[in-house]
């Protein structure tokens, strides 16, 4: 069975209070790292779901601080 990777690019909501800003977490945490540990461990995703995976490694993250 043949397995497909749907890949979108992602932009930067400018500001530190913008629509969509993850916060400061994304200063000590870069995007790239995240999709990194995402990919190393096979938990990138197939599908474009509501939280997709980078978001909810971030909200990981802020839960717990």
């Amino acid at each position: 069975m043949e397995q497909i990777a749907i890949t979108r690019t992602v932009t930067v909501a400018a500001g530190p209070f913008a629509a969509g800003h993850l916060g400061e977490l994304t200063r000590l945490v870069p995007f790239e790292m995240v999709d990194d540990v995402l990919a190393a461990t096979r938990r990138t995703q197939r599908r474009v779901r509501l939280l997709p995976a980078r978001v909810v490694v971030y909200l990981l993250l802020a839960g717990c601080l």
